[in-house]
């Protein structure tokens, strides 16, 4: 599996998106990939769309969001699954590029890019639903690997091969396969996150959020501490719910 990043935004360079994609790169061989038995999946950054090869999955870098202030998203266009990030979404709310030093939970373009890169590589189609425990706003849970933790980030050391400097890239906080089991306990299925921050499947973080259906009906379910800002975007954004009204 190959994940392609493009970089059209003047808000990041492509010294940045490089090093986000090399950080990424580290996630997925060292964390996600063992945590789901997944196969070797390489995340690149591309300087140039004709470089490209034509069976890549690919991310691009925006500066200007498409679909009403979003942060970003990932879907399957044409039969081809894609991702695309705002840069502007995020730097505008007091986010920043790579990695907050001075508050390492902030949001960064880089864990925004993670946490589309971890959902496109959990859910391809974006048309998994996992049967949970009934809330008000249904039982069938969608499948998006970093939204229940996505207040939550870390961080992983880029190292230049060349001068040895390291750079502290900031990526998403992401749920594990014990979260879909019904069944599950504390004591014998945890973690239910790469960061251990959930204590029980179905769960969410304070800063996270859910989207559950019901009877063909697509709700969002939000952490008490999400900020006003970001919910606001996400009463907007692409996601399932205008995917399913886009198929009737």
């Amino acid at each position: 599996m190959l994940i392609a990043v493009i970089n059209k935004s003047t808000l990041v360079t492509d010294a940045e998106v490089t090093l986000m994609s090399r950080a990424i790169q580290t996630q997925m061989n060292l964390h996600l990939s063992p945590a789901w038995n997944l196969q070797a999946i390489t995340v690149k950054f591309y300087s140039s769309t004709t470089k490209i090869p034509n069976y890549a999955w690919v991310v691009t870098m925006l500066d200007e969001s498409t679909v009403a202030g979003a942060l970003g998203y990932h879907s399957e266009d044409n039969d081809k699954i894609d991702a695309f990030i705002f840069c502007k979404s995020v730097l505008n709310n007091g986010g920043v590029a790579l990695y907050d030093a001075a508050n390492p939970q902030n949001v960064s373009v880089a864990s925004v890019l993670s946490h589309e890169v971890c959902e496109m590589v959990g859910d391809r189609f974006c048309n998994f639903w996992a049967d949970g425990p009934a809330i008000r706003q249904g039982n069938e849970y969608a499948l998006e690997l970093c939204d229940p933790v996505e207040g939550d980030s870390y961080a992983i050391d880029v190292t230049n091969a060349t001068t040895g400097v390291v750079t502290k890239v900031s990526v998403s906080n992401f749920i594990f396969p014990s979260w879909l089991n019904p069944q599950a306990t504390l004591l014998v299925n945890s973690p239910f996150d790469y960061l251990k921050k959930l204590s029980k499947p179905f769960s969410m973080t304070r800063g996270g959020y859910m989207i559950v259906r019901h009877a063909g009906s697509v709700s969002q379910v939000f952490g008490e501490e999400m900020p006003v800002w970001k919910v606001e975007l996400k009463k907007s954004e692409f996601y399932r719910r205008a995917k399913l009204a886009s198929r009737g």
